[in-house]
């Protein structure tokens, strides 16, 4: 057990380095070290922080300092901070340092990185993970793995192996094993952090355990069940990427939604099964791009092996330039998408796809591909501007695909029918071409996000195990789940994503505070003084009944006569007092600004109300169910699909679609949707923190070195942003409100015994805390 010295002593005075702190800290210590001639550089221009040797002191109480390029810096000596000796060596465990400050987290951090050491621990809950760009040898090699395998180790433990996604997967397993209570990991970061690659590591490193076991003597009997569901979790992996998955401008490979693992042990800790639920598919990456990004890895892929051996005729693919939904940005640097395309195809059939669920999930894909080619013709109809379907041929090979006739097609795209609410009988009005053009963008939009959910659930199905039962089952959860954003053009996705973040922050905070309580109890120590900021008031602001953002923006979307305008008015209205939600500024127009605790976001309120309903027409929906095509007609046929039921096996959520011009007011009146993206976001927010809360948590904060994704650079000021946001800095609050320098009381031991000569160690396991006080 690790605690301060300070600590350790119970209310003793304290000694200097924990009782001293800024100037005072720097001119006692320069009595005692010449190394505490370092202070830190604040707002460095290039490194955010930096240590600097004190050259002089000032007449006027400033401090000369120099960097080690020899550029000279003034430090005010009251708000000087020294720097201890272990901040500059780079070491394992953030709590092992002399001093524990913002400016030693972030150097720690820049040391590390650039010795290739991409993984730092704060204690044992928290890991910081830096995407190095490159691959690093023997860093997943499989006797890293087995070093962790056979090491009973705690963090910090001299001689260990050093910290690593597979210290946190194998201490998660082992503590779920001994203290028979569930795990959970929680990776968060921005797009490009390294997030997926994080999961599929510890993922693999819990599959290899099984493995291993099976190996020398443990698993089934036979080694079959146990080994297939390991592989299976393994191959889902290639599968949903290839469908959840795309190139941003910051990330090759970025899933575009949340996903949240469950794999399930017995009380052996032998692998049964696993479950995946899904989070805010990114609807709206389907029909269009920003330039340089892609859509789904999927698209490009299928057209790229369709002259694969074995696929289903009549696909009509060729190069991707040839199609509207992904000709934006056709190739990834370093990417082969047909040799890709070929090791999901593979993993598709060891996961237990029949065929035909394999080629009928192909087609649909192809199908969503040949609708954002389908063109329309402006025509005169009833005295009104009318449009009929352009090119008749490309018409009929969708329906083909999607198994409905052209008429029907012609009919959901040329009209749109609402009942008169006089005579109740069915009306027809023309589409115009934007209105049909929208109506197709929905189509595709509402097709592949319900065969997403449908391939998380045939997953799932065949990760489920054989023989499992719900008896005296454990749990490791892995959330790789988006973290908090903030754009040039921030728009109702980000709003939703920033309140997860507000809502996994304050588990996040608990917890660590709670760890805190329990430390010092268990020490003996009063803990009574400590506190933590709670973001409960931006999280009530939010949702909080009758007159939360999310509530208001609820009621407005049921309102006939809603618009974007009238839904900025009525947030600056009932938020006119708040600090929490204001106007950004005084010439804003349809902007607020909201203050998360990660810093201030500004969100446009431009095509809110229509992501937020994200409604599909009835009639689309009626010609769907009608498919012969079966798996067209289970997707709107099954309720597990229909985006009120949200299913807790597939994790259903709609997610909100960007549109570039509104909804008609005609086109917002027809059948009540249930429930809203929001409320539906919200629901499963809720029983996703209710699940974490039954857990014990584990947390891998990645973190993006840079944003040209290259090897080697290290972009400080905005890796100090990404710390905060990840609420890393709230760690450091949270630890120096106690006693935030700590060491194990053999090493405190060690380091002051000269001052007490006549103690001594005695015997092969010495009582270090009596010895200590």
């Amino acid at each position: 057990l690790r605690v301060g010295a300070r600590a350790a002593r119970g209310a003793r005075r304290p000694s200097l380095s924990s009782r001293h702190r800024g100037g005072s800290s720097v001119r006692i210590m320069d009595l005692l070290t010449s190394e505490a001639r370092k202070v830190w550089i604040p707002n460095h221009p290039t490194a955010a922080y930096l240590p600097g040797r004190v050259e002089e002191t000032l007449d006027d109480g400033i401090l000369l300092v120099i960097d080690d390029s020899g550029e000279q810096f003034k430090v005010p000596q009251a708000e000087a901070q020294s720097v201890d000796p272990s901040c500059l060596v780079g070491v394992d465990d953030l709590l092992m340092l002399g001093d524990f400050n913002e400016a030693a987290l972030l150097h720690n951090i820049r040391v590390r990185y650039s010795d290739e050491k991409i993984y730092t621990g704060i204690g044992t809950p928290i890991l910081i993970s830096v995407n190095p760009y490159k691959d690093i040898a023997g860093l997943y090699s499989a006797e890293r793995q087995k070093e962790h395998r056979n090491a009973a180790r705690t963090s910090g433990q001299q001689g260990g192996p050093s910290v690593h996604l597979y210290s946190v997967a194998d201490a998660a397993y082992k503590t779920m094993l001994h203290e028979k209570v569930n795990q959970s990991i929680i990776i968060s970061g921005e797009s490009g952090a390294g997030k997926t690659e994080a999961t599929k590591r510890m993922l693999a490193y819990l599959a290899e355990m099984q493995r291993s076991a099976f190996r020398s003597g443990g698993g089934s009997a036979d080694g079959t069940s146990t080994r297939s569901v390991e592989q299976q979790v393994l191959d889902a992996n290639p599968v949903l990427e290839a469908f959840g998955n795309a190139k941003t401008v910051r990330n090759d490979n970025s899933s575009r939604f949340g996903k949240f693992v469950e794999v399930e042990f017995d009380a052996s800790g032998k692998l049964l099964s696993a479950q995946i639920s899904n989070y805010l598919l990114e609807k709206c990456r389907i029909v269009t791009q920003q330039p340089d990004e892609r859509n789904y890895h999927i698209f490009y892929q299928l057209c790229a092996g369709a002259n694969t051996p074995g696929l289903p005729h009549g696909l009509q693919l060729s190069e991707a330039c040839n199609f509207s939904y992904i000709e934006t940005c056709e190739t990834i640097s370093g990417v082969n998408d047909a040799a890709e395309f070929s090791e999901v195809l593979d993993c598709m059939m060891s996961l237990g796809f029949s065929q035909e669920e394999r080629d009928s999930a192909l087609g649909i894909v192809a199908g969503v591909l040949h609708l954002g080619n389908l063109t329309f013709t402006p025509i005169p109809r009833d005295n009104q501007d009318g449009v009929t379907i352009g090119n008749s041929d490309h018409a009929a090979l969708i329906c083909k695909l999607l198994g409905i006739t052209v008429e029907q097609l012609n009919s959901v795209m040329e009209y749109k029918t609402f009942a008169d609410p006089l005579t109740k009988k069915t009306i027809n009005m023309p589409h115009s071409e934007s209105s049909a053009s929208y109506t197709r963008h929905s189509m595709a939009k509402v097709i592949y996000a319900r065969l997403f959910d449908w391939l998380v659930s045939r997953i799932n199905e065949s990760m489920a195990g054989q023989g499992r039962t719900t008896q005296d089952l454990r749990r490791i959860g892995l959330l790789d789940i988006y973290g908090f954003e903030v754009f040039e053009w921030n728009s109702f996705e980000q709003l939703c994503i920033n309140f997860a973040n507000e809502k996994l922050q304050q588990h996040f905070n608990a917890h660590m505070f709670t760890q805190e309580q329990q430390l010092y109890s268990s020490e003996g120590i009063s803990w009574s003084h400590i506190t933590w900021q709670d973001n409960q008031h931006i999280i009530d602001s939010l949702e909080k009944k009758p007159l939360g953002l999310f509530r208001l923006i609820d009621s407005e979307c049921i309102t006939p006569s809603a618009t974007d305008d009238s839904l900025y008015g009525k947030i600056h209205s009932t938020f006119k007092n708040s600090k929490i939600i204001y106007k950004p500024g005084p010439f804003a127009s349809s902007e607020f600004a909201i203050a998360h605790y990660a810093g201030e976001v500004v969100y446009s309120v431009e095509t809110f109300l229509e992501k937020n309903t994200d409604k599909l027409s009835t009639d689309v929906v009626a010609v769907l169910k009608t498919s012969t095509n079966d798996l067209v007609k289970r997707l709107f046929t099954d309720p597990r699909y229909e985006p009120q039921s949200a299913p807790k096996q597939t994790g259903k959520e709609s997610k909100p679609a960007r549109r570039r011009s509104s909804l008609a007011d005609s086109e917002r009146s027809g059948r009540q949707q249930n429930v809203s993206v929001g409320s539906m976001f919200r629901e499963q927010l809720d029983k996703l923190v209710e699940d974490l809360n039954k857990t014990n948590p584990r947390y891998v904060r990645c973190i993006k070195p840079n944003a040209n994704k290259c090897p080697g650079e290290f972009d400080s000021i905005d890796v100090l942003r990404q710390l905060r946001c990840a609420g890393m800095l709230e760690s450091i609050r949270i630890r120096r409100a106690g006693y935030a320098v700590r060491r194990p009381f053999k090493d405190f031991f060690n380091r002051f015994r000269i001052l007490a000569p006549t103690l001594v160690a005695v015997g092969p396991d010495p009582d270090y805390r009596d010895l200590s006080r």
